[in-house]
C-alpha cells in the first residue's frame, strides 16, 4: 500500500510540473463588459470547432495545428452529453482532457459549449439511458402546425425532452457540475477560459410545449421575479416585450395568459422564461465549483422565413425576450447571437442591450464583420463557425494575424470610448466622429475609379472575385469579404491607428481638412507597434491597402484657427 501511495504521489507530482506556472493566476472573468484572462483584458476571436470534431482527438489531431497556423488564439469545444456519461454516473473526461492539453501545448484558450440536453431546440446529445425511459423524462409536446426548418417530409424525427421534466433538469445539472468539477480540478492554468450552457435552446414546431407539465406551468402564477424585473427596467425593455406587457395593463400578478395573453407571443415569453430557468439552475450549480464565465447563445429571431416563434425556437434567447433571460438567469454572464444572416449590423446591436457583454460564438466566414464588433459593439469575442475549414492563407487567418498583438490597444480604446468600426455595405461615405475630428470614410476603389475618369483615363476593370475562406471537400463556399472595413483608433495627440482594407479615411475639425504629417506602416506583436515603412509622397493617396489587411499610423497637423 505504501508502494502505491508513492507512485500516486510522484505522479501527481511529474503532472503538476507541466503545468505552466500561469496556474496560480486569477480565474478568467468578464467585468465592466470585457473579459479578463490572467487578470488582463483579452479578446477572444478564433472560432467554433464542427460539432463532432471534438469528440476524437485522434481526428483532431492534424486540426489543432492548422488552426495554430491560421492565427487562431480562442477554439469553441465542445462537450457531448451522450459521451461524457455513457452510463448514468459514470463520467468519461478523454474528450475535455485532449482539448485542454492540445490548447496548453499552443498557447491557445478554450471556450467548451456543453451539449446537454438540448442542442438547436432538439435533444440529440442526450444520452441514450435518458432518452430511452420517457416516463422519467418526458417529451415535449407540439401541435405540429408549423414547418420546421433542417428537415425533409420522411425524415426520421429528433428527439425533444421537456424542460418543464424536474428529472431532465436534476440528470443535466448533475452531468453538468461533473464536468466543471473535474476542470477545477485539472485546468489549473485556465486554458478554458468561458462555458456555453447548452446550445440554442427553445422549441420548434409550436409556440410552447403542450406536455401535461407544461400545461400544469402556464396556468400557474407568473413569477413575482419576472414581473418585479419587468417593472425596474421597465424604461430599458425591448419594445416587443413591452408591447406584450403592457396590451394586458401591466399587470403585477396573475397567471401567464392573465398577464401576456394567449397568443405565440405570449407562449414565447412563458417558454423564455422556463428555458432561462432551467439554464440559470445549470449555471448557477456549476459557478458553484468553478466560477468560469457561462453564456447562452440564441437561433436569432424573427428572421426572414421565421417570422413567429415556434419557426425559430419559441423560449431561446431571441432579441424578443432578452429581458426575459436576463430576469430569471442571472448567473449566465451574456446572452449571445449565432449570426448566420447578412443583417450583422443589426443583430449585433440587438444585442448590445441592458449591458449585455458580446459574444458571437457562431457567425459567418465575413471577417469585415469582426471589424464592426470589436469597433461598433466592443464585443469580448468573435468566433467563426466550421473554423476547420478555413484556409490558412484567407482573409480570416489575415485577419487574426494583424490583429494578434492588438488586445490591449482595442481593449483599452473599446473601454474609454476611442474605437470605431469601419464598414462599408454599400459603398456609400459615412462620417465618423472620433477624437475631436470628422473623419469621412469612403470605398478606395471607389475614388480611383472616379478619379481617373475625371482626367479622362479608362477605369480599371472591376476586381475578380475572391477566393473561397474554406477549402477541403465537402465545405461550402464561402467568399471572401469584398466590403471595405477596419478599425479606426484614436491614440491621443492627432495620432490615428487605422486597420483593415480598401477604405480612404480624410480627417477634418470643421469644415477644415487636417494635413497629414508622417505614415507609419507597421503591425503589433506582443512586445507592441513594430514600424516598417514609412509613407510618403504618392503613397500617401491610399494609405490603407486594397487588396490584402493592413495597419498603419497616422500623426496629423490640426488645421489651425482663424
Amino acid at each position: 500500500m505504501r508502494d502505491t501511495l508513492c507512485r500516486l504521489a510522484l505522479s501527481a507530482t511529474a503532472i503538476l510540473a507541466v503545468i505552466p506556472a500561469a496556474s496560480a493566476q486569477q480565474l478568467p472573468v468578464i467585468r465592466d463588459n470585457q473579459l479578463l484572462v490572467d487578470g488582463k483584458p483579452y479578446l477572444a476571436l478564433g472560432g467554433e470547432l464542427h460539432n463532432s470534431s471534438a469528440s476524437s482527438p485522434e481526428y483532431m489531431q492534424p486540426i489543432w495545428d492548422k488552426l495554430q497556423a491560421m492565427h487562431v488564439r480562442t477554439v469553441v469545444g465542445t462537450v457531448s452529453w451522450e459521451d461524457f456519461e455513457p452510463k448514468e454516473g459514470q463520467f468519461d473526461f478523454r474528450a475535455v482532457d485532449a482539448q485542454i492539453a492540445e490548447a496548453r501545448k499552443r498557447d491557445m484558450r478554450l471556450v467548451l459549449i456543453w451539449f446537454g440536453a438540448f442542442k438547436n431546440a432538439a435533444s440529440t446529445y442526450a444520452p441514450s439511458w435518458l432518452r430511452s425511459n420517457e416516463r422519467r423524462f418526458p417529451r415535449a409536446i407540439a401541435q405540429g402546425t408549423m414547418s420546421e426548418a433542417f428537415t425533409y417530409k420522411g425524415a426520421m424525427p429528433k428527439p425533444v425532452l421537456s424542460v418543464f421534466s424536474p428529472e431532465l433538469l436534476k440528470a443535466d445539472r448533475t452531468a453538468f457540475v461533473a464536468l466543471m468539477r473535474h476542470l477545477a480540478e485539472v485546468d489549473t492554468d485556465h486554458r478554458v477560459i468561458m462555458v456555453q450552457v447548452n446550445n440554442e435552446t427553445g422549441m420548434l414546431r409550436d409556440s410552447r410545449d403542450r406536455s401535461a407539465l407544461a400545461e400544469r406551468a402556464w396556468k400557474a402564477p407568473v413569477p413575482p421575479q419576472l414581473l418585479q424585473y419587468l417593472a425596474a427596467h421597465r424604461s430599458g425593455l425591448k419594445p416587443e416585450l413591452d408591447a406584450v406587457w403592457s396590451r394586458q395593463g401591466r399587470r403585477a400578478s396573475g397567471t401567464w395568459s392573465d398577464v401576456f395573453g394567449t397568443d405565440w407571443q405570449a407562449e414565447e415569453v412563458f417558454m423564455a422564461w422556463h428555458f432561462a430557468s432551467y439554464m440559470e439552475a445549470l449555471a448557477a450549480a456549476g459557478k458553484r465549483e468553478l466560477a468560469l464565465p457561462m453564456y447562452a447563445n440564441g437561433w436569432l429571431g424573427p428572421q426572414d422565413g421565421q417570422p413567429l416563434a415556434g419557426q425559430y425556437p419559441s423560449g431561446g434567447p431571441a432579441k424578443r425576450v432578452l429581458d426575459v433571460w436576463r430576469a430569471a438567469a442571472p448567473s449566465l454572464d451574456m446572452l449571445s447571437p449565432d449570426i448566420y444572416a447578412p443583417n450583422t449590423k443589426e443583430v449585433l446591436a440587438d444585442y448590445d442591450h441592458a449591458s449585455n457583454p458580446l459574444f458571437v460564438p457562431e457567425a459567418q466566414f465575413r471577417t469585415g464583420d469582426i471589424f464592426w464588433a470589436l469597433g461598433q459593439h466592443r464585443t469580448i469575442g468573435y468566433s467563426v463557425f466550421g473554423i476547420e475549414d478555413g484556409r490558412t492563407d484567407g482573409q480570416l487567418a489575415q485577419a487574426y494575424a494583424e490583429l494578434f498583438g492588438m488586445d490591449q490597444a482595442i481593449t483599452k480604446a473599446q473601454a474609454e470610448g476611442r474605437i470605431a468600426g469601419v464598414l462599408l455595405d454599400d459603398g456609400k461615405p459615412v462620417v465618423i466622429k472620433l477624437g475631436g475630428y470628422s473623419i469621412t470614410v469612403q470605398e478606395t476603389m471607389a475614388l480611383l475609379k472616379q478619379m481617373l475618369l475625371d482626367v479622362g483615363l479608362q477605369a480599371p476593370p472591376p476586381p475578380p472575385p475572391l477566393p473561397s475562406e474554406t477549402e477541403g471537400p465537402g465545405t461550402r463556399p464561402a467568399p471572401g469579404d469584398g466590403r471595405a472595413f477596419g478599425l479606426i483608433i484614436d491614440e491621443g495627440h492627432d495620432t490615428f491607428l487605422v486597420v483593415g482594407k480598401g477604405f480612404t479615411a480624410d480627417f477634418a475639425i470643421g469644415s477644415k481638412l487636417a494635413e497629414v504629417d508622417r505614415v507609419e506602416e507597421g503591425r503589433f506583436d506582443t512586445q507592441g507597434w513594430k514600424v516598417g515603412r514609412v509613407l510618403n509622397g504618392d503613397e500617401r493617396l491610399s494609405i490603407v491597402p486594397t487588396d490584402r489587411i493592413g495597419a498603419i499610423r497616422i500623426k496629423l497637423m490640426r488645421p489651425r484657427s482663424n
